[in-house]
């Protein structure tokens, strides 16, 4: 450096003609590591296909820990107030943001939804209460005369969680004698084993 330092007062002609000779000499080494580098991204670009994919695979696992969280809480809390500011309040909304199609929201898969129906996920903003849904399947009955709601509709998963709480299934809390009651009422059926014909 000081060698460079006495050059460059000595000689300064020297010194700009060294300068222009290095500078282009370090120029033509970076266009040729661009070169290399453009090379190494096209054989990247020759498999999009192995980065969407692991991009996707990371999203969904990233979902699923999030899920789990999710169900851990409402076994422990009995349900969805999550405290906010918080990741799992923010991951709530955004699950709501993807149901309603929020742009710049990736939408829910099938699956997605299905698993959010089935611990009885709250879509609105307000909690959805237990007799807000029984409403939604005897307001079904009365239309449609009897109680097969869509298949993978929300309506059908809450039946299906309705029967895991009256067998006390692991991870649901079980049925009141009130919804008990209520739900023979309207002739729920609790074995879906037993086939009923259109006609019933």
């Amino acid at each position: 450096n000081h060698q460079c330092s006495r050059m460059r007062f000595s000689y300064p002609w020297l010194f700009v003609v060294l300068q222009l000779g290095l500078g282009k000499a370090f120029q033509q080494r970076r266009i040729a590591n661009s070169v290399a580098f453009t090379r190494t991204g096209e054989r990247v670009l020759q498999r999009p296909s192995t980065c969407l994919w692991q991009a996707k695979v990371n999203r969904q696992t990233a979902w699923n820990d999030k899920y789990q969280e999710l169900v851990e809480f409402k076994k422990k809390n009995g349900h969805f107030t999550v405290k906010r500011p918080s990741s799992l309040y923010s991951w709530i909304l955004n699950q709501r943001r993807k149901r309603t199609g929020t742009e710049g929201c990736i939408p829910h898969t099938d699956e997605q939804t299905r698993l959010l129906d089935e611990i009885e996920f709250p879509w609105g903003s307000g909690e959805i209460t237990w007799n807000d849904k029984y409403q939604e399947l005897v307001e079904f009955k009365k239309k449609h005369g009897h109680l097969r709601a869509e298949y993978h509709s929300s309506l059908d998963y809450w039946q299906i969680i309705q029967r895991r709480k009256r067998n006390v299934m692991k991870g649901h809390s079980p049925l009141t004698d009130d919804q008990v009651r209520l739900l023979d009422d309207i002739d729920f059926q609790w074995d879906t084993t037993r086939q009923t014909t259109w006609n019933d």
